[in-house]
């Protein structure tokens, strides 16, 4: 399995790799990439999320559904103790660092990476069981990395996000026995099938739009990146892999537990996600560490990631 991961992660790369040539030969700066950021949350992730909730209703699929987001949950509680253990710093100017480092290992980029990545390895199926991810990373992002980032909670932020109300109204489609007719199916389908290119079109815009830290802050940044990096990408593989390997354990006579356990586990292989960019920015904190936060992590997953789900076959 590791080697379709390659596969798609190859795949996503390159066209990456045309978004930062495209970018930089036409002069691409933050307005185009804010439209293009903008386009995947409002609308492209949207209509893939509905769209992969118009399947005819079984109560194992909840079930696996239901697994799904318990297991995601408990990821996120392991990673907010993890983050909260390596991030404390003592120095006032570093402290300020802290929040966006915490939110950038509990927090991965499950949407503009993970959809596609999961979606080329797994299918359609993959991508439902990755909306229990979803739901349970969207609610603790406004929750609890709020109140990291900025000492509170916006409740507003939860109910009105974009991803959340499409899970709501997939669930909905889900349970009741009606599906979407064929001329608005087909539309949103379509829509949605745009979310892999568009994501990696804005992973390189990122790229190609980064900004250069400040010379006097470049040691700090590059020690805080490498340890981000250890703890983002390599201790809390390990951790991810042992909370998976439990759910797969105790729920093994579930049908198809192996997916939805490489699902949940590779979703939270991925790189920092650019929620934390946008975090950076709202609630105006570092936005050039938070940029080479999701740079850094990004180019290095793609060793990672199937380098760790190589040790999970061994396993599962």
């Amino acid at each position: 399995m590791y080697l379709l991961v390659i596969k798609q992660l190859i795949i996503m790369m390159v066209i990456a790799a045309a978004g930062f040539a495209v970018s930089k030969a036409f002069k691409f700066g933050g307005t185009e990439q804010q439209f293009v950021s903008k386009m995947l949350l409002y609308f492209i992730n949207p209509c893939l999320i509905v769209s992969s909730f118009d399947v005819p209703f079984s109560v194992l699929r909840l079930k696996q559904l239901g697994i799904a987001a318990l297991a995601a949950l408990a990821v996120h509680i392991a990673l907010t103790v993890l983050a909260e253990i390596f991030f404390r710093s003592k120095d006032e100017k570093e402290r300020s660092l802290d929040s966006l480092d915490k939110i950038a290992v509990i927090f991965t980029n499950c949407a503009f990476i993970g959809i596609p990545l999961i979606k080329g390895v797994f299918g359609d199926g993959g991508v439902f069981y990755l909306m229990g991810y979803i739901i349970v990373f969207n609610v603790y992002l406004w929750s609890y990395g709020c109140r990291v980032v900025c000492g509170k909670v916006n409740l507003k932020k939860i109910l009105l996000n974009p991803n959340v109300l499409a899970v709501v109204f997939g669930v909905l489609l889900f349970c009741i026995p009606v599906r979407l007719p064929e001329l608005i199916a087909g539309p949103v389908g379509l829509i949605g099938g745009l979310n892999t290119a568009m994501a990696m079109i804005l992973l390189g815009m990122l790229f190609a739009n980064f900004s250069r830290p400040d010379r006097n802050c470049i040691g700090m940044y590059v020690r805080r990146i490498v340890k981000l990096s250890f703890v983002r990408l390599a201790a809390a593989a390990v951790i991810d892999f042992f909370i998976v390997f439990a759910f797969y354990k105790m729920f093994s006579g579930l049908q198809d537990i192996r997916r939805l356990c490489y699902v949940v586990y590779i979703s939270s292989l991925c790189p920092v996600g650019m929620s934390v960019s946008s975090f950076a920015v709202i609630f105006h904190k570092d936005e050039s560490y938070s940029s080479l936060q999701v740079s850094a992590t990004s180019v290095l997953c793609v060793f990672t990631i199937p380098a760790a789900v190589a040790v999970a076959e061994l396993f599962f």
